[in-house]
C-alpha cells in the first residue's frame, strides 16, 4: 500500500505507546518523509512525501484518512519495475532526471481491535488507496488498490515486541503486470520514560513485478512526548534490496484532541 514507510513508522510508534485504545479521540498528523535510492540502476531517484493524516479512534475502531503531497526527482522514461517505501512507482528510466510534484494517492483505512488484553493486542486493518496521483507525471498508477493487515503487540513491561502481516491487491494499470504482494514486519519498542520511547523494525514485502526483487528494510525510530497533546517522531530507514531506497529519513508531528 502507499505510504508504507510512513505507516510502518506510525505502527512502531503505536507499539511504543501501548496499550492505548481511547474511547473517542481525534488526532491530526503531518511531517516530511525523504528517500533516495538507485533501485538497481545507475541514476538516483529522490522522493519527498508530505502526508496529512486525520485519525479518529472510537471504542474498538480506528478510522484514518491520509492526503499526501509528493515531489519526485527521477530519471525519465522506462517502465514500472517496483515501488518505493511510500508506494510510488519506480521506473527503470535512464533519461535526464526530471522533477514532478502534486497530489499523491489518497488512502483511507479502518482498524478494528480484535483482542485487547494486558499481554496481547491484535488489530485488523482494511485499506483503500485511491488512484488520485497523476499518471502523466509519474506520481501514481491511476488505479485503486486494496489492502489488508493484521498487527499483534505483546506488552512486556517497558518492552513491546510486535509482528505484522499484510496483503495488497493492486489495480491493473494499462501496460503493466502488477502482482499481489505479501508483507511481513517484526520489531521491538521500548518505553524509556513517560516522554521518550524508541525501537526498531524489520520490514519485508514480496516483489511487485516480475522485474523487481523483494523489499527489505530496517527502520529505527524515536518518539518524544513533551506533555499535553503533542507527540513527535523521527525515524531512519535503511534498504537492503534493489526495491528499497538506499536510505530514508522522516519526521512526524501529531496533535491529539
Amino acid at each position: 500500500m502507499p505510504s508504507a514507510r510512513v505507516a510502518a513508522a506510525l505502527l512502531a510508534c503505536m507499539a511504543g505507546a501501548l496499550p492505548a485504545h481511547a474511547d473517542s479521540q481525534l488526532s491530526l498528523s503531518s511531517g516530511l518523509d525523504y528517500s533516495s535510492g538507485k533501485y538497481g540502476g545507475t541514476l538516483t531517484t529522490e522522493i519527498w512525501y508530505v502526508p496529512f493524516t486525520a485519525r479518529l479512534e472510537s471504542g474498538d475502531w480506528q478510522y484514518k484518512l491520509t492526503v499526501p503531497y509528493v515531489r519526485m526527482r527521477a530519471p525519465s522514461g522506462g517502465v514500472i519495475i517496483g515501488y518505493d517505501d511510500n508506494g510510488l512507482p519506480i521506473r527503470d528510466g535512464v533519461g535526464t532526471p526530471v522533477t514532478e510534484d502534486g497530489l499523491g494517492d489518497v488512502v483511507a483505512a479502518a482498524t478494528y481491535s480484535l483482542v485487547a488484553r494486558p499481554d496481547l493486542l491484535l488489530d485488523l486493518t482494511g485499506k483503500v488507496k485511491f488512484g488520485t496521483a497523476s499518471v502523466s507525471r509519474g506520481l501514481g498508477t491511476g488505479e485503486n488498490d486494496l489492502g489488508a493487515a493484521m498487527d499483534a503487540y505483546f506488552p512486556m513491561g517497558k518492552a513491546t515486541p510486535f509482528l505484522g502481516l499484510s496483503y495488497r491487491w493492486p489495480g491493473d494499470p494499462q501496460g503493466q503486470d502488477l502482482r499481489n504482494t505479501w508483507g511481513a514486519s517484526a520489531g521491538l519498542a521500548y518505553k524509556h520514560s513517560a516522554q521518550w520511547s524508541m525501537g526498531a523494525m524489520l520490514d519485508w514485502r514480496s516483489a511487485a513485478t516480475a522485474a523487481s526483487t523483494p523489499h527489505r528494510d530496517l527502520l529505527l525510530y524515536a518518539v518524544y512526548k513533551p506533555g499535553g497533546a503533542w507527540k513527535f517522531q523521527v525515524y531512519f530507514d535503511k534498504g537492503f534490496s534493489d526495491s528499497s531506497p538506499d536510505h530514508g529519513l522522516g519526521l512526524m508531528a501529531t496533535l491529539s484532541f
